[in-house]
């Protein structure tokens, strides 16, 4: 009687011990089907909030994400071409500024180099043209007509590093990739920035001029204004067109003074700004710039008119 008493306690012991062991385990995979759902919805949520932000940045239209494979075509095209003129530039006079200059002939060098390899190519020198331009007018052309397409232009800087301008476009928006490639520290090819942008509004004129304005902060995001026009010569001037250049608007230029962006004639002069003008015509006159303090009482009146008629067909009155 006391065995058969013992057994079955011995037996009801193990049943409550597995009883416990199952709603232990039961508990456990409750708690970690738990944890799951939980990871599994922060993950969603993260993923939701990173759509969101770009399509906000997409909206936006500047700081768009770069792909990996364009960063890497951007980086390798850029220390290739650099490496077509790297002689070039290691044998020129750099100074003793820690700034490189190079003088317009190296520079122009250094173009042919890129030029001969048959990719697009422009300089900073005032007035040099793009070499290898054909390629951009008829993909700029092409964009007129809404055919899609992407077209590379390369522009060396005054200090022998080159930028590289890739414009797409998807038949709707025009886009642009930019890039600049440098020498790092060590003499080491590389590049120093990339950055994918939108464009508010493009044109291409008969002239050659490819004029567009990029997609930039604006207030109150940011508490001054950015201007994002850009204007970029394409088709290569003309010897007659330099030389009115040179006279007509090199000392003039577009900012400052609304001379060569206003329309006006003869009969019709009075919304341009003859102050802002002053300096400029000053400048192209004498050959030095303008200093407003060998003016401490401002500009004589007779000096100013003398100056502005000069240029302009007005009378002082």
């Amino acid at each position: 009687m006391v065995l058969r008493k013992k057994s079955i306690l011995l037996i009801m012991v193990f049943l409550i011990g597995c009883f416990v062991c199952a709603c232990g385990k039961e508990d456990s995979v409750a708690g970690e089907s738990l944890v799951e759902d939980t990871e599994e919805v922060s993950s969603t949520e993260k993923i939701k909030n990173a759509e969101e932000e770009a399509a906000v940045q997409w909206e936006k239209g500047y700081d768009l994400p770069v792909d990996e494979q364009e960063k890497e075509e951007a980086e390798s095209d850029c220390k290739k071409l650099m490496e077509l003129y790297l002689d070039i530039y290691e044998t020129a006079d750099k100074g003793i500024a820690s700034n490189v200059v190079l003088d317009d002939q190296t520079v122009l060098e250094m173009q042919k180099k890129v030029k001969d390899a048959g990719y697009p190519i422009a300089t900073m020198v005032t007035y040099s043209n793009m070499e290898n331009y054909e390629s951009v007018d008829s993909f700029l052309k092409e964009c007129m007509e809404g055919k899609r397409g992407s077209v590379v232009i390369y522009e060396i800087h005054n200090d022998g590093e080159l930028g590289r301008m890739k414009f797409i476009f998807d038949g709707t928006d025009m886009y642009v990739v930019s890039t600049r490639g440098i020498r790092n520290a060590d003499n080491k090819l590389g590049i120093s920035y990339i950055s994918y942008t939108r464009f508010k509004e493009w044109k291409y004129t008969e002239k050659g001029w490819f004029c567009y304005e990029l997609c930039v902060p604006e207030p109150p995001e940011v508490s001054e204004i950015m201007d994002g026009s850009c204007l970029i010569r394409i088709k290569p001037m003309t010897e007659e067109q330099r030389e009115m250049s040179e006279r007509c608007v090199r000392g003039l230029g577009y900012q400052g003074q609304n001379l060569l962006c206003s329309n006006w004639n003869a009969e019709n002069m009075s919304e341009l700004d003859y102050n802002g003008m002053f300096e400029y015509l000053y400048g192209m006159k004498y050959g030095e710039k303008f200093n407003s303090e060998d003016y401490p009482n401002g500009i004589p009146k007779e000096e100013f008119e003398n100056l502005i008629m000069e240029y302009l067909p007005i009378t002082a009155e």
